[in-house]
């Protein structure tokens, strides 16, 4: 018996994120999975870094947050979608004590994106891959393929 395979492709976003592999990293920024009726995005874990590798805004939690969002919308844009289709995120910030701020900043930033309903999320403290990040955040995405 025969099984049909999954099509599936990397993400980038070039002018916002440089490729992992580019600084010895094996992961891609997002992974494109059409299963037929709808296609999933998974995108990596996504933080405050540029186009080259480079940690930005080190020190300051909501210009990170604010970086991480927008490195994210650029992977969703790359695919020609948005937060809307974002039913999913895990968000990992490296203290508790910075909470707060991030929940405010979330519900704007989604707000002024014009969702309506929120995705559903996870938000954990931890230790990131880098001592000076203070957030990094994982979506799913789920588009609804035309017939």
């Amino acid at each position: 018996m025969a099984t049909e395979e999954i099509t599936k492709k990397a993400m980038h976003a070039p002018d916002f994120l440089c490729e992992a592999i580019n600084y010895n990293s094996a992961f891609s920024r997002g992974m494109k999975v059409d299963l037929g009726a709808v296609t999933m995005l998974f995108i990596s874990g996504t933080a405050s870094v540029g186009n080259k590798g480079e940690s930005l805004h080190r020190g300051d939690f909501l210009a990170q947050a604010e970086r991480t969002f927008n490195n994210i919308t650029a992977l969703l844009k790359s695919e020609n979608t948005g937060w809307g289709d974002v039913v999913q995120t895990r968000c990992y910030i490296k203290s508790m004590r910075y909470y707060h701020k991030f929940n405010e900043y979330r519900t704007e930033f989604y707000r002024k994106h014009g969702l309506a309903v929120f995705p559903a999320s996870t938000c954990v403290e931890a230790r990131l891959c880098r001592p000076e990040l203070l957030i990094e955040i994982e979506a799913l995405a789920i588009i609804k393929n035309k017939s």
